[in-house]
């Protein structure tokens, strides 16, 4: 009896560099908009790095699948889709969890520590291009003042 188990993939530069390009192109899409209001920017920022990550991840995971759904819902819709609802404390350590992960109040338990290992990895590629994005603008802004 074999098992399939599934393990940790090496880190692809191919998707890493997609996905730098897709949030780049957002970014240059968003300076081209001129929002008026730095809240309006900083949320249009955060939409274009979920966006980005869940773009470039395998269409087969539920946390990409439910970030894209839920930013194409219209804000009316999201008002009512997030109506808050009282429940007990959380009372264990998957149950925090499942709220962490985008979806993870669909998937069983094995699941949702393979969906979390994922979306980890894809967020710490975000902030690692997030991260040479800044240190490229300082270098910029050195350049021309200096």
């Amino acid at each position: 009896m074999t098992h399939n188990k599934s393990t940790p993939s090496k880190p692809n530069p191919r998707k890493a560099s997609m996905q730098t390009n897709n949030f780049l192109r957002s970014l240059a899409r968003i300076n081209l908009s001129r929002l008026s209001s730095p809240f309006r920017r900083s949320r249009a920022i955060k939409r274009a790095a979920y966006v980005s990550m869940a773009r470039t991840a395998s269409p087969r995971r539920l946390w990409t699948r439910a970030i894209l759904g839920r930013l194409q819902l219209r804000p009316q819709a999201r008002l009512l889709h997030h109506r808050r609802t009282y429940k007990k404390a959380i009372s264990t350590p998957h149950d925090k969890l499942r709220r962490l992960v985008p979806g993870g109040a669909e998937m069983d338990f094995c699941r949702l520590f393979e969906e979390t290992m994922d979306y980890v990895e894809f967020l710490s590629k975000q902030v690692r291009i997030m991260e040479a994005i800044v240190d490229v603008m300082e270098d910029e802004f050195k350049q021309k003042k200096g």
